[in-house]
């Protein structure tokens, strides 16, 4: 719990700069692991609409794949840079906790590659208080982010 605290702290500290500065990126580019009701949400319940337009695969039962910009279209839910369902708690995992993914049972924290505040180095500071209650602090592949997100996409 100690780590997922300093994490809520850290995506609160940037949530200006993500609006103002970086308008979105992640929302715009990338691609969101998400189970069928996640899904649902984010494409306002057109799913077939999505993958006919291939900016959606599924995998698996219900799994699916939604590459944002692919159709030079950002997250359908995604406004003048801001999310319609940010303060939704039922919106999908990979949107509540990027950038910060926290492995508690490892003592891990992973920081996305994908992240400009990242890039920059604004978690910094949290980053040291991770470090000293023992957590590794690591940052993703630049080729890919799928191994932050859980097998069982809650």
């Amino acid at each position: 719990m100690f780590a997922e605290k300093i994490a809520l702290n850290a995506r609160k500290a940037i949530s200006s700069f993500c609006y103002e500065e970086c308008k979105a990126y992640c929302c715009r580019k990338g691609y969101l692991v998400l189970n069928g009701w996640e899904a649902d949400l984010i494409t306002d319940k057109m799913v077939d609409k999505h993958i006919q337009d291939g900016s959606i695969r599924k995998f698996g039962e219900d799994r699916y794949s939604f590459f944002l910009g692919l159709t030079d279209q950002p997250c359908p839910q995604l406004k003048d840079f801001k999310c319609r369902i940010h303060k939704n708690p039922k919106r999908p995992k990979a949107c509540r906790e990027f950038p910060v993914f926290v492995d508690e049972a490892n003592k891990t924290v992973r920081l996305s590659h994908r992240c400009l505040a990242v890039k920059q180095g604004k978690f910094y500071a949290f980053e040291s208080q991770w470090a000293k209650k023992g957590y590794n602090v690591i940052e993703s592949s630049p080729l890919l982010d799928s191994e932050f997100y859980d097998k069982n996409v809650k």
